[in-house]
């Protein structure tokens, strides 16, 4: 009987990719019109989950731009909310679709209240493939 024994440390994983600058700044915009409205209402804290495919499934892509939304909106200012991991009196969840003859992909954004009995607010938007996107999927 052979036993193997590593640590994790040894087959370190790869640097992620950050995400393009333009999704940041587009992401950045979703979240300044999020806190304009969560500003008119009486929500204290937003939890924003990762987004994910057509299928509820998360993806890499869904919980990058998750995670940048949810840094976008806790660095707003002069905010009457705060953004926790969970518990949040609305959260915010995101659907990720790719188109393939357009290589862009759509978003749909919702924020519900906790309970899920009510849709605050949504957003779809459009975003363009990366190149670095393109050329890993022509490569396999």
């Amino acid at each position: 009987m052979l036993l193997f024994l590593f640590s994790a440390n040894a087959f370190p994983a790869g640097k992620e990719q950050p995400l393009p600058k333009e999704y940041v700044q587009k992401l950045r915009k979703i979240a300044n019109f999020f806190a304009d409205e969560l500003e008119k209402r009486e929500i204290k804290t937003i939890t924003v989950k990762d987004f994910t495919n057509i299928y509820g499934k998360p993806s890499v892509m869904g919980k990058k731009m998750a995670r940048e939304l949810s840094r976008q909106l806790k660095s707003i200012g002069n905010k009457n909310f705060r953004v926790i991991k969970a518990g949040g009196d609305a959260v915010i969840t995101g659907i990720l679709v790719p188109f393939t003859e357009t290589k862009n992909w759509k978003l749909d954004i919702k924020i519900v209240s906790a309970d899920r009995s009510m849709v605050i607010m949504s957003y779809t938007g459009i975003f363009k493939k990366p190149d670095i996107v393109k050329k890993e999927k022509n490569q396999k």
